[in-house]
């Protein structure tokens, strides 16, 4: 013990002591144990602080629920990551945090791992299962209607408060982060400890049965995603086509987690790269997606990676008949039956407006035709269009519709129509490819349902 800094020995007094360079423990009679200075091959006290810290994180386990409180704050802007080494969380936001070069490249050491992030984690999702599981059917209801359309997280959140369900909200939104945080420490090979004992989130519900049906079958969803969907998606340009071939020349690992997401490692230049994938219910879609190569982006595009995970999870390559760039057009004339002043829209004996949006789509059903399944058929959900110019009786006018994407059953197109003269109008057109019976069956219910109440 001669010639030992005696500071250094206080320092580390509780760590280390000549026998262990580690001490992990005490007996219930006094005497310490860990790892010895002999097992580690050194001599007493030649190791430095760093690494103790770094032994004492590699073995303790991390929370999990200390790992579900840091996924709160992921956000569209906000990314967090986990220092294997040091055991601290750290966070990167673009959204109003300017960082240093230093700063900003450390996240690119392999001692940081990326938490889930914001498409991983998914909380519309959740937010989604949440009212289809609330037992009470009005309450339920009002906040399946919260999460439609545009500023479904703020209508949701006031929904809540309406209905008195914000604990049990924050309840399964916690127990949901559990999960994904278990997922996550066991897919990155980092041992944790559960306090609470939860696995998934069970809010009341009327049974099983009535929600899920037997919950000891898994639907097997076939994953059936089109180039044209790909090519609908934002992507980077070309990477449609190179991960075509990415796919063709082999070597994806693919890994099925039990929420639904796939995980792959995708060959490239310089190893590989992780992608995850998650599909909509039908798996004719891609519902979203992240790659190491673009989750600094703050709507991720669709990469090359991604697109040769996709192929390989469904094994092959789709097309389909909805082609993008498809144009059908239909044509009427100018008579006393589809003026403004005939159809009431207006007092004048020119070409009306519903009836110019009427014949476009036409158009875009005409361009649907021999593209849709057997039992199927389409509706539009969406129209908006300018008319700009005014057409007399007994001219002939034309409208055309051209697919400009296909993202699940959405098909949006670009409208136009003209007369003799030029154009007089043009716009978007949303429709949405249906089953049939379905639809119909769906419409009664709905009828008799108001009409009985």
């Amino acid at each position: 013990m001669t010639g030992k800094d005696t500071n250094r020995e206080e320092r580390i007094h509780d760590e280390q002591n000549d026998i262990f360079y580690y001490i992990a423990g005490y007996t219930s009679g006094g005497a310490p144990y860990g790892v010895t200075w002999e097992e580690m091959g050194l001599q007493p006290y030649e190791t430095p602080n760093d690494e103790i810290q770094k032994m004492e994180v590699s073995m303790k386990k991390l929370n999990l629920s200390e790992v579900a409180g840091e996924l709160d704050m992921v956000s569209s802007d906000t990314r967090v990551f986990y220092n294997t080494e040091t055991g601290e969380f750290d966070f990167y936001n673009d959204g109003y945090m300017v960082l240093e070069e230093d700063d900003a490249e450390k996240f690119e050491d392999a001692a940081w791992i990326a938490l889930p992030d914001q498409h991983e984690i998914r909380e519309y999702d959740i937010m989604e299962d949440f009212a289809e599981r609330v037992t009470d059917p009005h309450k339920s209801e009002m906040l399946s209607i919260a999460l439609e359309g545009r500023g479904a997280f703020r209508r949701f959140k006031d929904t809540l408060s309406r209905v008195n369900l914000e604990d049990d909200w924050y309840a399964f939104k916690h127990k949901a982060f559990m999960r994904i945080a278990r997922e996550w420490c066991e897919r990155n090979g980092i041992e944790y400890t559960d306090d609470t004992g939860d696995s998934e989130p069970e809010p009341a519900r009327q049974s099983d049965q009535d929600t899920y049906g037997n919950s000891d079958e898994k639907v097997v969803v076939q994953i059936a995603v089109t180039m044209e969907t790909l090519e609908s998606h934002n992507h980077i340009i070309g990477d449609i086509e190179r991960g075509v071939k990415v796919y063709k020349s082999g070597g994806v690992e693919l890994a099925i987690q039990d929420s639904g997401m796939y995980w792959a490692h995708v060959p490239h230049k310089h190893g590989s790269k992780a992608v995850t994938v998650v599909f909509t219910k039908n798996g004719r879609d891609i519902k979203a997606h992240s790659c190491q190569c673009t989750w600094s982006y703050r709507n991720p595009p669709v990469c090359r990676h991604v697109v040769a995970a996709v192929l390989a999870i469904q094994g092959r390559i789709i097309e389909s008949g909805l082609k993008l760039g498809k144009t059908a057009t239909v044509s009427t004339v100018v008579n006393e039956t589809n003026t403004a002043r005939a159809v009431q829209s207006g007092s004048l004996d020119v070409f009306s407006t519903p009836m110019m949006i009427g014949l476009m789509e036409q158009a875009a059903c005409e361009c649907l035709v021999n593209a849709l399944e057997p039992g199927q058929t389409s509706v539009g959900t969406e129209i908006n269009v300018s008319h700009t110019a005014a057409s007399p009786p007994g001219m002939e006018i034309t409208a055309a519709a051209t697919i400009e994407s296909v993202l699940d059953n959405k098909v949006v197109f670009a409208v136009t129509a003209s007369d003799s003269f030029g154009e007089i109008g043009k716009g978007k057109h949303t429709r949405v490819i249906v089953n049939r019976e379905k639809f119909l069956k769906k419409t009664e219910t709905r009828m008799n349902t108001h009409v009985s109440g």
